[in-house]
């Protein structure tokens, strides 16, 4: 399939000069990023045939749809809920307005009409297809865990059951147990440039895998953990939970560890610390507390799609955080406590890890469970070139938010109002635009980005038009909010991006908006083009393939090795918060963003 892609990309970026750019993993130079900063001094004009849909696009209209869409009505639009289907069926009925053609599931009547009819009757005539893409999801909710430990030594067996919220956090992801020995992995690294690892000689398949978390050395600054730049940002990360969407490309120990086939993966806290494990992220937030946000209970639900692989290796096995008291009574059996094996790693700065004979874990997980169903929005604007219309630009942003708790409703203006919009917006673009591109350009919402992009997940799962013929996926996430000073220093931070006054001097905050895109396609060079009739101070970041790609849906194309674009904004302190409303937006700034997507998928459709 790359090979068939490849085949389809390459010609339309031949007019591209493809510039080499740094790995997301390594901290670039200042002088680099500021090779990678696009800045315009005077904006080219639109050329003629794709002018009548640029120019549609516009911040009134941004601002008139997401009024509509981030409004009490739509319930904060939660997967699988009658907001959801009230925002899903006013995109329909816009695309149906502006005369994209469906691209989803052939409605079947049910119901009481249904019962009055047989055979192929049940189906339109003319087996027309609609806007909606459906699927099955699971709802797991009222979930209850608990870890049970078996001990033995010598002919005597003692047996203990350890509690969530007291002893742990974390648990299966529905109604499963597993079964398994424990073994002690020290910090769970392997570092062999450094003469470190904790997995030489130790048989972790099938195990559950007891591991400290970060790294050795943590106040020694002679480790070589602490010496070596590379190694201390990679293991000594700070909690950005909030920023992941937006591209975080940071190691993670637990994935790289479930990838050798464990059971299941327990973490104790390095820092001595039990209370960051009982309260989990919260503890760790860098989010100031405010005393005027109402406390608001999290949601209580999961879905997942039933049967679906995960979307990252290393993404099966279940990372519990635990206690000290509860790791040195699974290390009782070898007569070791945590914190004497923590000290023996760090004095000797070698592994001490062991298989703990004698402790075996069953950790058993309960919970409510049934199926629900809900869609994705799909239609297109069929391509100009008789050949060339079989293959596809994608554009999508994901529709869904966080619904309602109580009283209490998550609009979800900017996330992902914004976008939704975006991708309306550029529907009608193209299909009032009177000179089509040559390719095919597929319009999509998505739904449960916000549990897991399972719309993504589902489409590239089950697509609509054959993923070997999709060119490009452009995806639109949070697209209202611009930054400040204050919000690009912390970008630039979570990014690894180096502070200089020369690149804060260039840079116009408000103008400002990064752009990730995959590595390798060309892309960046297509996005530097068609900002110089949009104005933008784009900031061109290429990542590579897993958490590089950060956590929104063009991961799912990534996945599947369909080349991608992805632009958001200012992260913000009303993210998921019920003070994400329309009041706050800018249409300017949806309007240049949209403008500047529509300028890049009619270069890569009209190639």
């Amino acid at each position: 399939m790359r090979k068939s892609r490849l085949s389809v990309l390459v010609p339309i970026l031949l007019t591209f000069t493809l510039k080499a750019q740094a790995p997301a993993s390594q901290q670039p130079k200042p002088e680099d990023v500021l090779k990678n900063l696009v800045q315009v001094e005077k904006t080219q004009t639109v050329p003629d045939k794709m002018k009548p849909g640029f120019e549609s696009i516009t911040a009134r209209d941004a601002i008139t749809m997401l009024t509509f869409i981030s409004s009490d009505l739509m319930e904060g639009r939660e997967t699988a809920t009658r907001g959801f289907q009230l925002a899903a069926e006013y995109a329909e009925s816009q695309f149906a307005l502006w005369k994209l053609k469906p691209a989803g599931d052939v409605p079947v009547v049910t119901g009481r009409g249904f019962a009055m009819m047989s055979g192929p009757e049940r189906r339109p005539e003319s087996g027309a297809k609609s806007y909606h893409q459906e699927f099955a999801m699971l709802e797991v909710s009222e979930t209850s865990s608990e870890i049970n430990l078996d001990t033995r030594m010598g002919p005597n067996g003692k047996k203990r059951v350890f509690q969530p919220g007291m002893d742990f956090t974390g648990s299966l992801r529905g109604t499963e147990s597993l079964e398994a020995p424990v073994v002690f992995a020290g910090y769970g690294i392997t570092e062999k440039e450094v003469g470190y690892d904790d997995f030489k000689n130790l048989d972790v398949k099938g195990k559950i895998v007891l591991i400290l978390s970060e790294a050795p050395g943590k106040n020694n600054p002679e480790s070589p953990f602490q010496k070596d730049k590379e190694l201390k940002e990679k293991y000594f990360q700070p909690a950005m939970p909030a920023f992941q969407r937006g591209g975080d490309s940071r190691f993670s120990k637990t994935r790289e560890i479930a990838k050798l086939g464990v059971a299941a993966i327990l973490v104790v806290n390095n820092s001595g610390n039990d209370s960051l494990t009982v309260n989990g992220m919260s503890a760790m937030s860098t989010r100031p507390v405010s005393d005027e946000r109402p406390i608001i209970p999290g949601p209580r639900r999961r879905l997942s799609i039933p049967g679906a692989p995960p979307l990252m290796p290393g993404e099966s096995a279940p990372v519990i955080n635990i206690t000290r008291d509860m790791a040195n009574a699974i290390l009782e059996p070898s007569g070791e406590k945590i914190d004497d094996l923590k000290k023996k790693i760090e004095t000797s700065n070698k592994p001490a890890s062991t298989e703990i004979a004698g402790s075996r874990l069953s950790i058993v997980s309960k919970a409510k469970s049934s199926l629900v169903r809900c869609r994705n929005v799909v239609g297109y604007v069929e391509g100009s070139d008789p050949k060339l219309k079989d293959e596809i630009v994608v554009i999508g942003a994901h529709m869904d938010h966080n619904g309602k708790r109580g009283d209490y409703i998550f609009n979800g203006a900017d996330d992902n109002g914004s976008g939704s919009v975006g991708v309306m917006a550029l529907a009608r673009a193209f299909a009032t635009n009177p000179e089509k591109p040559k390719r095919t350009v597929l319009f999509c919402l998505w739904t449960g980005e916000e549990q897991g992009l399972l719309g993504s997940r589902y489409y590239v799962m089950n697509p609509v038009f054959p993923i070997e013929k999709t060119v490009a996926y452009l995806n639109l996430d949070m697209i209202s909010r611009p930054y400040d000073e204050r919000t690009i220093a912390r970008a630039g931070r979570m990014m690894g991006v180096p502070q200089s006054e020369e690149l804060l001097k260039k840079i116009k905050p408000a103008n400002f908006l990064p752009v990730s895109f995959s590595a390798g396609s060309g892309l960046g060079d297509v996005l530097k083009n068609a900002d110089q009739s949009v104005g933008l101070d784009l900031f061109l970041r290429e990542a590579g393939e897993g958490r590089g790609m950060g956590g929104s849906d063009h991961s799912s194309f990534g996945a599947v090795k369909v080349p991608w674009a992805f632009v958001i904004t200012s992260m913000h302190d009303d993210y998921h918060q019920t003070s994400d409303s329309v009041e706050k937006v800018s249409g300017e700034m949806m309007e240049k963003i949209s403008r500047l997507i529509y300028l890049t998928a009619y270069t890569l459709a009209d190639k």
